[in-house]
């Protein structure tokens, strides 16, 4: 025996029990003389005040312990097996033992039964009691008996599905309320007890193995409903994430979409062109070095470090990008645009520009396909091309939208989308809420004057931000950002397309008016940069 095992052994716990595990000793007396000296150590060295205090000073507690061990104790003293007077005189004392204990238990106050529950204790004492209802049921007594379903109930609730004696609990209390709590009083072989639990179980398993019809084998699936299976399966790594789209079952047609035309680009559907998208759950963009991106825009907008630290400031300790609805106000050319969309680029949010100029209605927010034809809102296709649940739009020239509302207008239909309801945001051409809530907007306007006065409500969702016009000192930032996008745009690296040298610099300087605008610096830049390339024809 190990040294740090009590000298009467460990008792199964009573779940254990419940789920098939024998007495401690084989018998009701062995394993209440175990359980009792585990539990309550006073018990064996005598110490009646540690009994009365680890009982809740509860003089009457103490005293039904002492009884049940010195009862335990005197069946054990006895060698061979108990005479069946000894085991009738043990039954009759287990019985008062058993109903004393579930009186003084019931005269427990409510707070304290509460307070037991939320905090999760488990009182040994209600353990003790659900044994000695387990020992009254194998020695034949019908009212522990029926008591002993409750406590099988108890377990099985207990029990998660992962659990090994899951199966077992369950079983145990099916059969038992299937039986109405009725056993046959058969001896266990060698005992005088009755085996309540293994019979109850036996009927259980077969209750629960009749309920559940087998599974047919899997039929093999088309390979394009194999497809869409196999997408949803696809896991999200660890880190946050959203279900965009739950379903498109509900729509007409088939994934594969067998009305599709002869080489089309996408399926003619909303079920085919979304089932593939829906049903999953889509990565949020992770925030990730905020000073290093902090470090970068100001690199390129050293004018705009006010815009920069007020949106980065709102990311700290999120666990995902989301940019609150930033309005940009500001004179043309002063980089409203270029901001917004780095502030995309450089957080790691896919983005898609929508020009607001000239809009006269509400298709932003999808169009129903009960028309002649049907597109989704704007953010959800920008979400299924990422194939992602975070992104950013960034809506251009907001002040020049459309005032027409024929068909809608966008600047009403925006309202629900930079609130919570983007969340449950009800997408007409796929006909289902869609959680748009990993959607980022950012407005650009040259001024706000009429919209303030002319839809307030929606102003007051923006913060508003004044973008400063870039000054003559920001001006070697604003050549290397405008020289990073025209090799984007050409596709050729430093090595091919160098920054502008000491000269080339200079001439553009004597050019640039303070407050001036980033398009003219753009136009500046590319005309030296012509005339490099002319010069570089002729050598």
């Amino acid at each position: 025996m190990d040294e740090h095992t009590p000298a009467f052994g460990v008792p199964a716990p009573l779940r254990a029990l419940l789920a098939g595990a024998p007495l401690h000793g084989g018998s009701p007396q062995r394993d209440l003389y175990c359980h009792l000296a585990y539990s309550w150590p006073s018990l064996v060295v005598d110490d009646r005040l540690g009994l009365y205090r680890s009982v809740g000073d509860s003089w009457a507690m103490a005293e039904l312990l002492t009884g049940a061990w010195q009862a335990a104790a005197r069946m054990l003293d006895r060698r061979g097996r108990p005479s069946r007077t000894a085991m009738r005189t043990f039954h009759t004392q287990l019985f008062a033992l058993w109903t004393e204990l579930g009186r003084l238990l019931a005269l427990r106050p409510a707070t304290d039964l509460y307070f037991e529950a939320s905090c999760g204790f488990a009182d040994p004492l209600d353990d003790l009691h659900g044994r000695l209802t387990l020992y009254c049921s194998m020695l034949g007594e019908h009212t522990a008996t029926q008591a002993l379903v409750d406590v099988s109930w108890r377990a099985a609730r207990e029990a998660r599905p992962i659990d090994d004696d899951a199966v077992a609990l369950y079983a145990v209390a099916f059969g038992a309320t299937v039986l109405q709590g009725d056993v046959r009083h058969r001896l266990s072989a060698g005992t005088d007890t009755v085996d309540v639990v293994g019979q109850w179980r036996e009927h259980g398993r077969e209750v629960l193995a009749a309920a559940i019809k087998p599974v047919a084998p899997a039929r093999s699936l088309p390979s394009h409903v194999q497809a869409i299976v196999e997408a949803r399966k696809a896991p999200v790594d660890d880190g946050p994430s959203l279900l965009v789209l739950a379903s498109v079952e509900h729509l007409p047609g088939t994934a594969k979409n067998s009305e599709s035309k002869p080489g089309a680009a996408v399926p003619s559907t909303p079920r085919g062109e979304y089932a593939t998208f829906a049903g999953r759950r889509l990565p949020l963009t992770r925030v990730g070095d905020l000073a290093a991106a902090r470090a970068e825009l100001l690199a390129e907008f050293p004018y705009a470090a006010g815009i920069v630290d007020a949106v980065l400031r709102d990311l700290a300790g999120r666990p995902h990008v989301h940019v609150r609805p930033v309005l940009l106000v500001g004179s043309p050319g002063s980089g409203k645009t270029r901001l917004a969309r780095r502030i995309g680029e450089v957080l790691g949010l896919g983005f898609q520009v929508y020009s607001a100029s000239g809009v006269a209605d509400s298709t932003f927010l999808s169009t129903s396909r009960a028309w002649s034809t049907g597109r989704a809102s704007i953010p959800l296709q920008l979400l299924k091309r990422l194939s992602a649940a975070s992104g950013l739009i960034v809506i251009d020239e907001l002040d020049k939208t459309a005032s027409g509302t024929h068909n809608g207008s966008l600047l009403d239909g925006l309202l629900p989308l930079l609130t919570d309801d983007a969340a449950r945001f009800f997408d007409a051409y796929v006909e289902s809420p869609v959680d748009l809530s990993g959607v980022s907007y950012i407005a650009t306007a040259n001024d706000v004057t009429g919209l303030k006065k002319s839809h307030p409500a929606l102003i007051d969702r923006f913060r508003i931000f004044t973008m400063p016009s870039p000054r003559r000192q920001d001006l070697p930032a604003l050549l290397r950002g405008v020289m990073r996008e025209i090799r984007t745009e050409r596709g050729q690296d430093e090595h091919w397309l160098p920054d502008l040298d000491g000269e080339e610099a200079e001439l553009v300087e004597a050019h640039f008016t303070e407050g001036g605008s980033v398009r003219v610096v753009r136009r500046l830049v590319e005309t030296v940069l012509a005339g490099r390339e002319a010069l570089a024809t002729r050598m």
